[in-house]
């Protein structure tokens, strides 16, 4: 019959006292409690290590942080690790070493691998965009957590206003190079799977409106078309001011002289006519005052720029520029929205070296981070000053290549 093992009580563990020598209490299993001469009580464990069976000591810590309950626990914990020929102490080790090297791989610090990795793979710009998507709404979120901790639920939450705003090609970008990131992580051993590979699927995909448009290098071409088009001046003056300012269609078609500052060559366009609500001030280009002052002899009696000539108390339709887009052959090639997008590409490609919300604020978007809006009300009017002069400079280069647009 087996000898059975005396269990501590806490009552026991209280009144022991301290003694001329180090003794302990035993419970069994390999716990027990070391009293040393100064009174101080700590649980030890004592085993056979698994590969060299040597009798070794493991130190859990000190009684009463470590009361009787969890000293068990701990110890039969331990027993299970055993039994699967694993060292505890080893086993510690291992984890306090995965947490050290967790800790040290953020979000961001692993992004900023993945990103001298992609540094050789594509286009400075492009790679550019990447990152500033990441500045602008992952890195507050994600940044300082370890990247093996980042939860499925953590990345939905965050880009879910991006997606509730309607700026789902944003979403899905900022998506793809987070997952682009954590595949990376996988491949350099510092987690073990994607957790986050799925997370598209949560968002309802909604299929992005494309505006047809061309490469700035085809211009010459567009303004041989433009020359060679039934359209009036009033039109023709349209389409190349909607190129040289990069407004909306909607924006300029209801321009009004009242809203041109000629002394300080700036376009103040009123809230209720932006697409975000928010009144915003246009540098406007010596290309584009031109285009102004040509007009103002014809149109200049009117309250808009752009006046019908059917009806001139009225601005032009909305659907003028468009559509004489079309009739000059580039139905399905460019849109007067696409118009934009050729600005867009020309800057992008040109000052890569410049913060990408100045070149946003060119085009009048608007960033989708609340907080950060909250903080930085700037519309960058000064500093989009020179990137609309450089713009215009190459629009009328690319006129110049054509006569008599």
């Amino acid at each position: 019959m087996a000898k059975k093992v005396h269990q501590l009580v806490d009552t026991e563990i209280k009144k022991a006292k301290s003694a001329d020598k180090p003794y302990t209490l035993t419970d069994g299993g390999g716990l027990f409690l070391l009293i040393s001469t100064t009174g101080s009580k700590s649980w030890r464990f004592n085993y056979y290590h698994p590969i060299t069976k040597k009798r070794t000591k493991m130190a859990l810590g000190f009684y009463p942080t470590i009361g009787l309950s969890k000293a068990r626990s701990l110890r039969d914990e331990y027993k299970k690790l055993l039994a699967n020929h694993i060292d505890p102490q080893e086993h510690l080790k291992a984890e306090k070493q995965e947490k050290l090297h967790a800790n040290q791989n953020t979000f961001f610090v692993v992004a900023e691998q993945w990103k001298l990795k992609k540094s050789a793979e594509i286009k400075g710009a492009t790679l550019k965009n990447h990152w500033r998507r990441l500045e602008l709404y992952a890195f507050d979120t994600l940044g300082n957590l370890p990247i093996a901790q980042i939860k499925p639920l953590q990345v939905t939450e965050m880009v879910k206003p991006l997606f509730q705003r309607g700026v789902n090609a944003t979403g899905v970008s900022l998506l793809q190079t987070i997952n682009e990131i954590m595949r990376f992580a996988v491949n350099r051993g510092i987690i073990e799977f994607n957790k986050c590979a799925d997370i598209a699927d949560t968002f309802v995909k909604v299929k992005s409106i494309h505006h047809p448009t061309i490469r700035p290098e085809h211009l010459p071409e567009f303004f041989a078309a433009l020359r060679d088009s039934n359209a009036d001046l009033i039109i023709k003056s349209l389409i190349k001011f909607l190129l040289l300012t990069i407004a909306r269609p909607q924006e300029a078609t209801n321009a009004k002289w009242s809203e041109i500052d000629f002394e300080q060559s700036l376009w103040h366009i009123p809230a209720e006519r932006m697409k975000m609500k928010q009144a915003f001030t246009i540098p406007l280009s010596k290309q584009a005052i031109a285009i102004l002052k040509k007009l103002q002899p014809i149109t200049g009696r009117s309250p808009y720029i752009f006046q019908s000539t059917k009806k001139p108390s009225q601005p032009i339709g909305k659907q003028i520029a468009n559509n004489n887009i079309k009739q000059m052959g580039y139905k399905g090639v460019l849109t007067s929205h696409g118009l934009r997008s050729i600005a867009n590409t020309y800057l992008s490609e040109k000052f890569t070296d410049i913060n990408i919300e100045i070149i946003e604020a060119c085009l009048s978007h608007k960033s989708q981070n609340q907080v950060r809006n909250a903080y930085n009300r700037s519309t960058y009017l000064e500093q989009r000053k020179p990137l609309m002069n450089d713009w215009g400079n190459f629009v009328e280069e690319c006129m110049k290549k054509v006569s008599n647009v």
